[in-house]
This record gives C-alpha cells, sequence and structure tokens, in this order.
C-alpha cells in the first residue's frame, strides 16, 4: 500500500495535480466530490488522499496490534490517538484560516506545540521503557505517517513548495521504516543467517551505511527539482547543462532561477556517483569469497536497479516534451528509485545485522511478547 501511495504522489505531482483541491482534508468539503472520477487532475489528487488515509489507518492498527497488552497500554493507546487527532484538527483548523495572517501564525504554533508532545513521548519511551523493537518502529511508523499527512495539507493550505518536497522525502523514509519493521518481526532478526568476519564488517556497514545515504540525497535532489520547477525539465542536454559542463551560479533557467540548474547539474552527476557506490559495492564483495552469498546476491540486485534508473532518467531527458510518454517514464523512475533506495536499505540493515552478537540473555519480561534478546555490538 505504502508504494502504491508513493507512485500515486509521483503522479499527482507530474501531472501538476498537488493542488486541484485548495481546501484539505476535505476536497471541495466532500469525501466524494463532484466529477473527480471524470477528470486525470481531481482524480489523481483526491485518489491520493484516499489512498494516504488507508495507510494511516493501516499504520495506526499496526501500532496498536503491536503495543496493546493489558488495559493499561489500551488506555495509553486511546489517549495518543485522541491527541493525534486533535493535533490534526489544530493544524486543519489553522489551514483554513485565510483572512487573517496573525491569527494563522498563533493557530500554527498552537498546532506545533501540540505535535511536540507525541514526539517527547516517543522519545522518552524510546529510551526509558524496555519496549520490543516492533512496538518502538510501530510507534515512530505512526507519527511519522500522521506528520505525512499534516505535511501534505499544509503543502496545500499554504500553497508550499516546501512543504511539499519535505512530504516526498519523508515518505521515502517511512517506507524504510516499514521495512525495518518487516526484518524486526521476521527470524533474521533474532538468528545470524549473514556472518561476516570480524576484519570485513566494518567495511561492509560503513559502504553500505554511505550507499543509502547517497541514494536518499538523490531523492531529495529530485524531489526539489520536480516540486521547484514544473514547466518541464529545467534543460535537456545529456551531459552538459545549459550548454556547459557546470552551469555556474548565474545561468538562469526558463524561470529565472539559476537554482533549478545547479539541482539538475547536481541530479545528473551524483547518479554517476552512486553507480559507482553500488557498483564498486558488488565488485568488492565478489571478491571476497569469506563473504555470505546472499549479500553479493542483494548488491547484484542494486547495481541492475541502478542501471535501470540511470537509463530511465536518461529516458525522461531524450523523450523531452511529449506528455504522454514523459509521464509514464517519469514516474516510472520515480518508483524506481524507491525500489533502489528499499533494496540498499535492506541490504545495509542485513549487514549490521550481520555484525551483531545475540548473547542467550532473555529480554527484560515486563517488555511483552516480541521482546527481543539483548544484544552486544
Amino acid at each position: 500500500m505504502t508504494i502504491l501511495l508513493i507512485w500515486w504522489g509521483a503522479a499527482t505531482t507530474t501531472k501538476q495535480a498537488g493542488m486541484a483541491f485548495a481546501d484539505w482534508p476535505l476536497s471541495l468539503g466532500s469525501v466524494n466530490p463532484p466529477g473527480w472520477l471524470k477528470h486525470m487532475v481531481p482524480f489523481l489528487e483526491h485518489s491520493h488522499r484516499l489512498l494516504a488515509t488507508v495507510v494511516g489507518v493501516m499504520t495506526l492498527i499496526l501500532f496498536g496490534w503491536a503495543y496493546v497488552r493489558n488495559l493499561a497500554r489500551l488506555g495509553e493507546f486511546l489517549g495518543l490517538f485522541f491527541w493525534l487527532g486533535l493535533t490534526f484538527a489544530l493544524f486543519i483548523v489553522a489551514g483554513k484560516e485565510r483572512q487573517d495572517a496573525d491569527r494563522k501564525q498563533f493557530y500554527l504554533l498552537i498546532a506545533s506545540g501540540a505535535a511536540l508532545l507525541p514526539i517527547l513521548w516517543l522519545v522518552w519511551s524510546w529510551a526509558k521503557r524496555s519496549w520490543s523493537v516492533v512496538v518502538r518502529l510501530s510507534a515512530l511508523a505512526l507519527l511519522m505517517v500522521t506528520g505525512q499527512a499534516i505535511l501534505g495539507g499544509l503543502r496545500v493550505t499554504e500553497v508550499s513548495d516546501t512543504f511539499a518536497v519535505i512530504h516526498g522525502c519523508l515518505a521515502q523514509g517511512f517506507f524504510c521504516v516499514i521495512i525495518l519493521i518487516g526484518f524486526a518481526s521476521s527470524s533474521r532478526w533474532h538468528h545470524r543467517s549473514d556472518v561476516v568476519t570480524e576484519s570485513q564488517i566494518k567495511a561492509v556497514k560503513l559502504w553500505s551505511s554511505v550507499l543509502v545515504a547517497a541514494i536518499f540525497g538523490q531523492l531529495i535532489l529530485g524531489a526539489l527539482m520536480r516540486h521547484h520547477h514544473r514547466s518541464g525539465l529545467a534543460d535537456t542536454g545529456l551531459f552538459l547543462t545549459d550548454g556547459k559542463w557546470f552551469p555556474g551560479f548565474a545561468s538562469e533557467s526558463i524561470d529565472g532561477d539559476p537554482l533549478i540548474l545547479l539541482l539538475m547539474f547536481a541530479h545528473k552527476y551524483w547518479a554517476l556517483v552512486i553507480f559507482g557506490l553500488g557498483s564498486g559495492l558488488t565488485l568488492w564483495l565478489w571478491t571476497r569469497r569469506d563473504i555470505p552469498v546472499g549479500l553479493l546476491r542483494h548488491s547484484m540486485v542494486i547495481s541492475v536497479l541502478l542501471v535501470a534508473q540511470i537509463a530511465m532518467g536518461v529516458a525522461v531527458i531524450l523523450t523531452g516534451s511529449p506528455e504522454h510518454k514523459r509521464f509514464w517514464i517519469t514516474n516510472f523512475h520515480v518508483i524506481n528509485g524507491l525500489a533502489l533506495l528499499a533494496t540498499a536499505f535492506a541490504l545495509a540493515v542485513r549487514c549490521w545485522l550481520a555484525g551483531r552478537k545475540v548473547t542467550l540473555l532473555a529480554g527484560n519480561p515486563s517488555a511483552g511478547s516480541g521482546a527481543l534478546p539483548r544484544e552486544t555490538p
């Protein structure tokens, strides 16, 4: 469902449908706005909101299922649910204020203060309470998906491209948390199925983590490009940008903003850096016969996705103006980027688990079912 939601968000951005409705969370004041099924732009935006609601409810159920074990926890769960709903409502009130700027800022300040309380609760609970990893990550996912909904709303009510960029990038982080929950719920988390020698573990941890950070940075660059320049591509040069190898800080794009050309340049050449990191990791693992073959195969999948991603990026540039081609190629470029991030993140998790030593000491019984054995680095 998260993959579908992110793809739908990409399609919404490509079609410039994010502002199809000026109100939020309803569309034209309704959960079933007139004509939304007949026209592409309102269909993309409203269905994106409906999909986001489904993912939000599923995340709430996930946390409740992992956390609630007795009446005390049920009460805490309901209290958290009520407070998140109140915070959400405060942001809705702030978004509806369109006349008085000072009043809007006051409402936003109150809403932000209310949003801080669940974050502090999560930080305190993470540090002081004997929660299992699944409960911790489920609580984090719940707060992230709530934040996603609020950012999506602020993007509309405040007509803000900045909120749109943060909204898009946080979606990728949320998906990584969902992947981590899947790992923490599996037998792989409890048993060292990928065993790496002491001499190699630091290298695989570092290399895989740097690759994830580099890919996430590339997704940020892509989000900045897509949300701050909506009239197609800033430049259609495959290697050159504005006819130069480096466009400089004074070059002006179609809309007169030199930053757009710099983003285009950085996005193209940072892709080559990521390709070097990914293929280099695969070659390095290929030469290390003492490293599990599963990690090598995993890295080879990343290399294949990297080749596909660069090919689709080149196709986006070469197709130029045909709208129907750019729509599909761009959307698959975005979703393949998500697959690349997810696969690299999963590899990094496997590498970190390979270097973990699990003792026979039981976890704290008070943590409830799902508590994990103690770990030593």
